[in-house]
């Protein structure tokens, strides 16, 4: 079990499927320094989740944040942060366990970043969106494929989904692509709108096939025990 932790609130990245703007705000708002220790001090959990939108908005400040926690000797998991050396040795240092890392296609930039991570020995959570207007079937077989040659620690997958206040909703409920708009099934696991290239029933097959196919040999408890 972890302890969940806010560092910061506000995310100025406006990334095409989230909400997440719209909930905490498109400004980044970083606690201080020595508020953020007064209240690590008080958690008797080794483990922690930093919830912060993302760590990486403002270099400075997360590798004062990082230098801080140190002393504290915890382990933690976290949304993205910066993998520049200074900030992956400190990160590192600081008890970094698990970074979430989206992995949206299968480029060098996204099996050197991994390969980054692992060099300091932090582990990756990849976050795999399936239903974007550029996938076809091959390109999500070849994706999951893909994360089982670069050595990912975990997977979470999931479906495209149309939520308020994003573009994804904008663009899709513009085109008439939302078939479902009961809100029990706007749970990242469901498809609700027509894909571009296969059919609805094709993509939710898809996202069965690349859980089963991830933890085909082991599965996600086990992989986390690693």
């Amino acid at each position: 079990m972890v302890d969940l932790f806010h560092a910061s609130r506000g995310c100025r990245f406006n990334c095409y499927p989230c909400c997440v703007s719209f909930l905490g705000g498109r400004q980044f708002r970083p606690r201080p320094i020595d508020r953020v220790l007064e209240e690590l001090e008080t958690i008797e959990n080794n483990r922690l989740f930093l919830v912060d939108n993302s760590l990486a908005q403002n270099n400075e400040w997360e590798k004062e944040l990082f230098k801080a926690m140190i002393p504290l000797k915890k382990k933690w998991c976290s949304h993205t942060i910066e993998d520049t050396p200074e900030i992956l040795d400190l990160a590192a240092q600081a008890g970094a366990w698990y970074v979430y890392q989206a992995v949206f296609d299968t480029s060098d930039y996204i099996r050197d970043r991994i390969k980054r991570y692992h060099e300091y020995g932090i582990k990756v959570e990849g976050t795999i969106l399936l239903g974007l207007d550029n996938q076809t079937e091959d390109d999500i077989k070849r994706l999951i494929d893909f994360l089982l040659e670069i050595d990912l620690d975990l997977a979470e997958f999931t479906v495209l989904t149309p939520f308020h206040h994003t573009k994804t909703y904008q663009d899709l409920n513009n085109a008439n692509r939302i078939f479902d708009t009961d809100y029990n099934n706007y749970n990242a696991g469901k498809v609700v709108f027509q894909p571009k290239h296969m059919s609805p029933e094709k993509l939710q097959n898809l996202y069965y096939y690349a859980w089963d196919t991830f933890y085909k040999g082991q599965s996600q408890e086990e992989k986390c025990l690693n």
